[in-house]
């Protein structure tokens, strides 16, 4: 049966057995191929599909979830979660009533599903001879692939939640090895979106072939404590490895630095982060979370001071808060907590006017590893890649160095922040941050 029929089946055989319980359920398919050498190398085309149940009985939640959408496979999800229930704390929550929602798919765009494999080996093949043209000191690209994913959901519940949402969206990258005397270095990029009339062959070749090359003739610089400029291009990677610090489950478990800290200054005043599931600069919108419950914007730190930590509902039944909207769980996991699209706002200038703001300061525009990074304790320290700058000018390029700190004094050393985004398609969007200071070692 399909994913809707498996819903309505497994609501109709719960009522009655539990106080509470909502589902979530989800398909996905993907396509897309790679290519090497102007030939085809591999192509790959997937679908899953499963189903996944909480139920709430004498106050306790149980979890289970099937991948087999038949009715016998779906009685026994029923009967596992319904078993887990006696193992587990009670909660005190109430599940979300229905509200009207619009009927578009705003994460979905018809003219994709046109979009096929032949189509896609056209580009790739037509990328890689141009990317090659970019620039004589390219020798191979190792990575080359586009693909292309759809999906869809139905999120339920025992008080007549019954969402259904849709989403598509393609994906080309590339990463090239450019050669100078002896010396080899890496670029990648990758482009994502769904409208394919927005994917260009001369911008992903440039990008590529320019990040390749960018770092050739390196120099060393004097280590020790410097300013840094992460760039818009590394920048939400940054706050993404630590995102978890926000949620109010990492808080009650012990495992966030802000716990208790909440109307406390943790960042420069010109530091801001925003959940913004509806925000206009996302192309990606969330109306509910995955628990049923509305998506609200949350001013998670405002000018430098924690507002409102991110909840679920069962998170917030145990602070004694309402949820912000916040629950996160696919068909096979238990409810945790995610940001629904994470915004650090922009200031007043561009990437190139931050670096003005010190006499001498390190552009990161790479960084490497991060099994040296720690959301728990904010403990940071990874490679890094980028440009010496003075008085606001790049002088050259910088490799091999490592940068190491904490993340909680990071962004309460961040002076300003940039006006420029790198990825439109990505949900956290994060612009260049000037930090006043960190340690870098050579």
């Amino acid at each position: 049966m399909n994913i809707v029929d498996a819903v309505t089946y497994i609501c109709d055989i719960a009522k009655g057995q539990s106080e509470q319980y909502d589902v979530i359920a989800s398909t996905s398919h993907s396509e897309g191929l790679s290519v090497f050498q102007g030939q085809v190398q591999n192509t790959e085309i997937s679908d899953s599909v499963g189903l996944g149940i909480r139920v709430i009985k004498n106050g306790r939640p149980g979890y289970a979830y099937t991948e087999r959408l038949t009715k016998e496979a779906i009685a026994q999800t029923l009967k596992d979660a319904l078993c887990h229930t006696q193992w587990t704390e009670a909660i005190d929550i109430l599940l979300p009533k229905p509200v009207e929602m619009p009927e578009e798919y705003p994460n979905y765009n018809p003219a994709l599903e046109s979009l096929d494999l032949k189509q896609l080996k056209d580009f790739c093949i037509e990328l890689e001879k141009q990317t090659f043209a970019k620039s004589g000191e390219i020798e191979n690209i190792p990575y080359l692939g586009a693909d292309m994913t759809s999906g869809s959901s139905v999120i339920a519940n025992s008080e007549g939640v019954f969402y259904k949402g849709k989403s598509n969206s393609a994906s080309v990258g590339a990463g090239a090895v450019a050669v100078r005397d002896g010396v080899k270095k890496l670029g990648n990029f990758v482009k994502s979106g769904r409208d394919w009339s927005q994917f260009s062959i001369d911008e992903i070749a440039s990008k590529t072939a320019g990040y390749a090359t960018e770092l050739f003739g390196a120099r060393k610089i004097e280590g020790g404590k410097i300013p840094v400029v992460f760039s818009e291009r590394v920048s939400a990677r940054i706050i993404g490895m630590y995102a978890s610090s926000f949620d109010a489950e990492s808080m009650q478990r012990g495992q966030s630095c802000l716990a208790g800290k909440e109307g406390k200054v943790v960042a420069g005043e010109k530091f801001s982060i925003v959940n913004d599931p509806q925000g206009e600069m996302f192309q990606h919108k969330y109306r509910c979370d995955s628990e049923g419950c509305i998506a609200r914007r949350v001013d998670v730190i405002k000018n430098g001071v924690f507002n409102e930590a991110l909840y679920n509902l069962e998170t917030a039944a145990k602070a004694g808060r309402e949820t912000t909207g916040n629950g996160a769980r696919n068909f096979g996991s238990k409810m945790g907590t995610s940001f629904h699209n994470l915004l650090v706002p922009p200031g007043a200038l561009t990437t190139a006017e931050l670096l003005k703001l010190f006499p001498k300061c390190l552009l990161v525009v790479r960084l490497e590893g991060g099994s040296g990074c720690n959301a728990v304790s904010g403990e940071l320290s990874m490679g890094a890649h980028g440009f010496w700058c003075e008085n606001g000018v790049i002088q050259h390029p910088v490799d091999g160095v490592t940068l190491s700190g904490n993340f909680f004094d990071i962004i309460r050393n961040v002076v300003d922040v940039g006006n420029e985004y790198k990825d439109p398609f990505s949900t956290y969007q994060v612009p260049a941050l000037a930090v006043s200071e960190l340690s870098v070692s050579v």
